[in-house]
């Protein structure tokens, strides 16, 4: 049987950009990982993080600040693939 290892993941927030209505309002995130890949990610609550803030990824749950988020499904993708996403997104 094989054993489970704990995988901890840093990302660290490059960029954000606030879309959605005034009254309902989210944020996406060009984001940085420790494992050298990015992504385009959305935090389930609607939370907006800033650049140069750091989100965590222990095992299978995320962080920011010691407190538990859900992000919405993402995928790994290129540097410039996460910016050019990032300035195309529409609603």
């Amino acid at each position: 049987m094989k054993t489970r290892k704990a995988v901890f993941i840093e990302g660290h927030i490059v960029a954000n950009r606030r879309l959605g209505e005034s009254c309902q309002p989210f944020c996406i995130h060009s984001v940085m990982f420790s494992n050298g890949k990015y992504a385009i990610v959305r935090a389930e609550s609607g939370i907006c993080f800033n650049p140069g803030e750091i989100i965590q990824r222990y095992d299978c749950e995320w962080f920011f600040h010691e407190q538990k988020i859900h992000l919405l499904p993402f995928q790994y993708i290129k540097e410039n693939e996460s910016l050019r996403q990032l300035s195309e997104y529409e609603t």
